[in-house]
């Protein structure tokens, strides 16, 4: 519960009375997620509304979860899966509180509705129809990026995670139930994967070009998919492009943007600057500031200032070896230092006034992380709350609903490749589904202890080589597609397995090491694995953890 003097300070801040909801997010928006999952916000994962197509989306609008969570934030109540809010509102950072966003569309009244040329809400005693729809449905994406993971992209997921491929609820039938509810919104996001690869966003824009051709449209895009179809449908709907783009070098940028072509990117860029231009309508860049382009930020500035592109950030959390807040202080400090040599001058044209403030708040962010205490805090919230680890455990909320796992599990012929899949994506969905408060089917949550016996059974049996390698493996594999991980250690993330189970073999009580690691939670894996910064440091840090002995943790180090 918020207390009242943060209540208070947020108010003023937002501009908004007494008595206001903490967050009007569940009375306006609905976000629909991958595998049918709707919630109220992409952040709340916790409170599931329901699940299409078992849940209509009127049902989904006006069911009970949704009820529930606008009845605890009316009361300043933010457990309900608004912990993220909830942590930066206490601590003062109410600019970075997703809140503050959702308050802009909660003062917009039905006569601006009106205005904008939108049909005025239904004057019924039920909750008003909402204003903003959000669409992350599939990971449908062409792209391998560097800092991504499975669930943003098809191509990942298939290729580096080795994953099935995931499945997609959305069909046209949604489309058609979201229909009535069209002409009344006011805004609406499209994200990926590629929104340009996903069918039911093009089924969607037809639909809305012909009933509601006002509606401001955001799509998120990496620019690589452009034909004469898409531009024809972006000429009848009011869009605002979103491009994600991280240099302006052709070498920085494909080494991130594994798959696209430099060149090709640009051209559809300029065509996105024209179209906006044409429509009076803003463009904006999104870049992720990382170890390998920050240098190239001020030049990157300066030309969306020339051009007149709006130039946003989004904070790359992981993999951590790539990301400018886990840098040693010294480091982080030169990176802060240098970008305040940089910090673009005042004028009064309005894209460059942005740019400068989006760059100053840059600057102000990475400055908080030279506080050690932000910096853990901030790996605990993604551990805790806003990992997609976290995300779709379940088809509803009550016992007798159909329920889907996090990770779906592939067969396999070797006896101890398919315990260690089996093993390791049980503790991770339970693990998960007793943290959420959500349930599993009984099948996989009462099979923890059995699994268990099994694996140390098979430990008992296999050398121990041989069975930290492919243990280490399928946890490695299991985690990517759940947390992005896959990527983190030096390039390879299976060079240190090999490294561990050669170091873990000469070592007297290797078998009591992995013994205390089958035992070890989920997250406290995770957090080994995302938080390690190369080969050596995840070794060291394994046996340190997991050693029965500092003398024995030494031993195995040095060996």
């Amino acid at each position: 519960m918020l207390s009242p003097e943060i209540v208070e300070e947020f108010n003023r801040i937002r501009n908004t009375p007494a008595g206001t909801s903490a967050c009007p997010a569940a009375s306006i928006n609905l976000h629909f997620s991958q595998q049918g999952v709707v919630t109220a916000c992409c952040f709340n994962r916790q409170q599931v509304l329901g699940v299409y197509p078992e849940n209509s989306v009127s049902e989904i609008w006006n069911g009970e979860p949704i009820r529930e969570l606008r009845e605890a934030l009316e009361n300043n109540d933010l457990s309900k899966g608004c912990q993220k809010c909830e942590q930066q509102l206490e601590a003062r950072d109410y600019g970075g509180a997703h809140a503050l966003f959702y308050s802009v569309y909660a003062r917009m009244t039905e006569e601006k509705r009106i205005q904008r040329g939108l049909q005025p809400d239904v004057d019924q005693a039920i909750t008003p129809l909402p204003m903003r729809l959000e669409f992350n449905i599939h990971n449908s994406c062409n792209l391998e990026c560097v800092m991504c993971h499975g669930l943003a992209s098809s191509a990942i997921r298939t290729r580096r995670e080795r994953l099935a491929p995931m499945p997609n609820p959305y069909d046209e039938a949604f489309v058609d139930q979201l229909e009535p509810f069209l002409p009344y919104v006011v805004e609406a996001d499209f994200m990926g994967g590629e929104p340009f690869l996903i069918h039911a966003y093009q089924m969607l824009w037809e639909r809305i070009a012909k009933v509601n051709p006002k509606m401001e449209l955001c799509i998120l895009t990496n620019a690589t998919i452009l034909d004469d179809k898409i531009k024809a449908l972006l000429e009848r709907i009011n869009c605002l492009i979103h491009v994600s783009i991280d240099s302006m070098y052709k070498e920085t940028y494909e080494s991130i943007r594994k798959g696209a072509k430099f060149e090709e990117v640009m051209a559809n860029c300029m065509y996105y600057l024209d179209l906006m231009k044409r429509k009076g309508l803003p463009y904006t860049w999104r870049y992720c500031p990382m170890r390998q382009n920050w240098k190239e930020i001020p030049e990157t500035v300066k030309f969306c200032n020339e051009k007149g592109i709006t130039l946003m950030y989004n904070q790359v959390d992981s993999p951590v070896n790539f990301s400018l807040h886990t840098l040693a202080t010294p480091e982080l400090q030169e990176v802060i230092d240098f970008f305040k040599q940089h910090i673009p001058p005042a004028t009064p044209v309005e894209v460059e006034i942005q740019n400068r403030q989006n760059f100053i708040e840059l600057i102000q962010r990475l400055e908080g992380f030279l506080v050690a205490e932000n910096r853990l805090n901030g790996l605990k919230s993604r551990l805790d709350i806003s990992n997609s680890v976290i995300n779709q455990y379940t088809k509803g909320k009550d016992q007798t609903s159909k329920r889907v796992p996090v990770v779906v599990l592939g067969e396999s012929t070797n006896t101890l490749v398919q315990a260690s899949k089996r093993y390791v994506a049980t503790r991770i969905n339970v693990d998960q589904a007793r943290l959420t408060e959500l349930y599993l089917p009984e099948m996989v949550s009462d099979r923890v202890s059995e699994q268990l016996g099994d694996m140390m059974q098979l430990l008992a049996e296999t050398d121990v080589a041989v069975f930290t390698k492919v243990f280490l493996n399928e946890l490695v594999r299991t985690y990517s597609g759940v947390g992005g991980v896959s990527h983190v250690h030096d390039g390879n993330v299976f060079e240190w397995i090999q490294q561990l189970s050669v170091a873990l073999s000469s070592h007297k009580d290797q078998q009591l090491v992995i013994t205390n690691l089958l035992h070890a939670t989920p997250g406290e894996v995770y957090e080994l694995l995302a938080s390690s910064q190369s080969s050596g440091e995840v070794t060291e840090r394994i046996v340190r953890q997991y050693a029965p002995s500092g003398d024995q943790m030494q031993e195995l180090v040095s060996t």
